[in-house]
């Protein structure tokens, strides 16, 4: 059997034995904020149309708390650590000229093929390049600091590779900034034309003008 809000029924049942003097204050602050998590004492955000409306309690953001996301979060890190193999770790950020935001943000489907896009710019380089194969985790940014729609994607690579032809592990590989810079910016325009000739590309703009841009 599955209990609904389980943490908040054993605080509830047990509130004599840790509401007291005798328990800090802190955990008592936090005990409290999590029997008020999801609740209406916390407040809420109603969205509402026509014919239906939702009611989203806010959470409590208590650290013991189950049921606000805290523990899930805590889980999926400890989860992503284990599977990550140990070693030194890159940074590479994929980002565009701002003429284009306006055309990714009114597709979408293009936008979610960004981070295999550039996955594969890493991959098929560092491939050709070096003859390894390296780990990259792709993620997929649309907005900026300023809140302005800016599509970009920030990778984690792996800071040497696999050589398949040995079998064996080259710990320092060296990224070419402008190297990768130049096939990314051919694989995200070969995208949009692509969708352009299938049209399947949606933009305020003529077909003329957007071969010319």
């Amino acid at each position: 059997m599955k209990y609904r809000d389980p943490l908040r029924q054993i605080l509830s049942r047990t509130r004599r034995h840790w509401d007291n003097d005798a328990t800090s204050i802190a955990v008592r602050q936090a005990f409290g904020k999590a029997l008020q998590c999801r609740t209406a004492e916390l407040g809420a955000e109603i969205y509402a149309s026509e014919n239906r409306h939702l009611t989203v309690y806010h959470t409590c953001k208590s650290r013991p708390c189950s049921s606000c996301g805290y523990r899930s979060t805590m889980q999926w890190q400890r989860e992503r650590w284990a599977a990550l193999p140990n070693g030194p770790y890159k940074d590479i950020t994929f980002t565009m000229p701002d003429v284009l935001w306006p055309i990714f943000h009114d597709n979408p489907h293009l936008t979610a093929a960004l981070p295999a896009l550039a996955a594969t710019t890493i991959e098929s380089e560092m491939a050709a390049r070096y003859g390894l194969r390296v780990g990259v985790v792709a993620v997929l940014h649309t907005f900026n600091g300023k809140l302005e729609y800016n599509s970009h994607v920030h990778t984690m690579v792996t800071g040497g590779g696999l050589r398949p032809s040995s079998s064996t592990w080259v710990p320092r590989a060296y990224y070419k900034r402008d190297q990768l810079t130049k096939v990314w910016r051919k694989a995200v325009i070969a995208l949009l034309r692509a969708a352009l000739r299938a049209g399947q590309l949606h933009a305020n703009m003529t077909t003329p003008e957007m071969k010319a841009l």
